[in-house]
């Protein structure tokens, strides 16, 4: 008997799945454990096992297409079984979760809309430096292109036109590291997709630069492309309405309290040359990072101060036993907070190697649930991005979160004497239904302890 295969609920936060890839096509004979097609949610790439053997008789989602939770994405069956009503049933079964997707999102939407979104201080990109003007006798600049193959007549996305192009597109170039701009289209309409990607990378499809502008001064080309002038409506991703969503929750529910505390960060990088010197002279490739000190002192200090490895449950406080040791990662549609699971009986090389491995994953979209869930306290890192200190926003239904500020040079006071130092600042941001500020005060006092008295991290 022929069986609708549904999309399934991959995290507490999704509400719907985005087709990347097919796995098996049309016709294809299946068996238990294969994987059917790769599904985006709002935090990882995962693929759809099959629990059973059968045909695929029909995808009723093309790649790129969108269906909420609990809608159809095909059918199994045995060969030329007659599918007709279980095809119309899917249609129907897609159609109203859409419509009660649409009206969950409706209302988060009225709900939100009664305060904005806050976000997190970030660093501003550098405004581009202004070129001096040339004069009549200086060549024109008119855009990008490749010096190995010929002129091309400039497209509508060389304009300043939305490029077109597949997810799967966009993601196996964003892996790859090539420019969209330089490959060329063969979808509807120009659309670029997979394989127009992948004929790019083996040489084929790229497309040429820019044809030179007839009359008035010869044109030199060059190997960045103009950016777009109009403005852009950018669709939102599963991620970031999450994030917009869980964000605006936190600071409309959430008595935000902020702590901060500078961290003589010299021991610290004293420590760090020491065991990264050890591992290269024993022929190990590994390498201690500043975020692994940080991630394995947080993991002590809540240990110390329990009270921080908490979360608010309306009638009750309840105190995590474990610690679940959660870190943000930057992706380019928004960030995902990969889980260190009972990072308090780990050492410091286990942390490293797991928060490398699991940050790997995150951002090739490929963690999974069990790897992005159930965290009970946050750090979150600028510091590699050159920011001193910053405000984080509490991750419910957590009770805390750090935010890392980057390690600076600074004169400091020694002795009576100005001399060179460095420090770093550690920020602090806590639920004050569970911790009141003196409970924050100990534990980044227990935090600082153990980050300039980086040997306490070995024990």
């Amino acid at each position: 008997m022929a069986t609708a295969i549904l999309m399934p609920r991959m995290s507490d936060s999704m509400t719907e799945g985005t087709l990347i890839k097919w796995l098996k096509n049309e016709n294809d004979p299946v068996r238990a454990g294969d994987m059917l097609c790769e599904i985006e949610t709002d935090k990882a790439t995962q693929e759809v096992e099959c629990f059973e053997d059968g045909v695929l008789l029909k995808q009723t989602l093309v790649e790129g297409g969108v269906v909420p939770v609990g809608g159809t994405i095909c059918i199994l069956g045995k060969a030329g079984e007659d599918i007709s009503e279980l095809l119309a049933q899917a249609m129907k079964n897609n159609s109203q979760q859409a419509a009660v997707a649409k009206e969950e999102q409706s209302a988060k939407a009225a709900d939100e809309a009664r305060a904005p979104a806050p976000a997190e201080s970030a660093v501003a990109a550098p405004a581009a430096p202004v070129p001096a003007p040339k004069t009549d006798s200086e060549p024109k600049v008119i855009g990008g292109g490749d010096p190995f193959v010929g002129p091309r007549e400039a497209t509508a996305d060389d304009m300043g036109g939305r490029l077109k192009a597949s997810p799967l597109a966009r993601k196996i170039a964003a892996e790859k590291g090539i420019s969209l701009y330089h490959v060329k289209g063969t979808g509807p309409g120009g659309r670029i997709v997979r394989q127009d990607v992948l004929d790019a990378l083996a040489g084929k499809g790229y497309r040429a630069p820019l044809a030179p502008v007839t009359g008035g001064a010869p044109a030199i080309v060059t190997g960045f492309v103009t950016a777009p002038a109009q403005d852009q409506k950018i669709p939102l991703s599963g991620m970031r309405r999450t994030i917009a969503r869980r964000l605006s929750e936190s600071k409309q529910t959430i008595p935000h309290v902020y702590t901060t505390v500078e961290v003589d960060s010299a021991p610290m990088a004293a420590l760090r040359a020491q065991l990264n010197a050890a591992l290269a002279a024993s022929g190990d490739e590994m390498k201690i990072s500043v975020n692994d000190l940080v991630l394995k002192a947080t993991a002590q200090a809540l240990v110390e101060e329990s009270e921080i490895n908490a979360a608010w449950q309306d009638d009750h406080i309840l105190r995590y036993g474990a610690v679940h040791l959660s870190f943000a990662v930057s992706l380019e549609s928004g960030l995902v907070t990969p889980t260190i699971r009972h990072a308090e009986q780990k050492s410091l090389r286990q942390i490293a190697q797991e928060a490398k491995a699991l940050g790997k994953r995150a951002k090739a979209r490929e963690l999974k649930p069990e790897e992005f869930t159930g965290g009970t306290f946050t750090v979150s890192n600028m510091g590699m991005m050159g920011v001193d200190v910053f405000q984080a926003i509490v991750n419910p239904p957590q009770a805390g979160i750090l935010a890392v500020g980057q390690v600076r040079e600074v004169p400091v006071v020694h002795d009576g004497q100005i001399v060179p130092g460095t420090r770093m600042s550690l920020t602090l941001s806590s639920d004050h239904r569970v911790v009141d500020g003196a409970g924050g005060a100990r534990f980044l006092a227990a935090l600082k302890r153990r980050l300039e008295n980086p040997t306490l991290l070995l024990l």
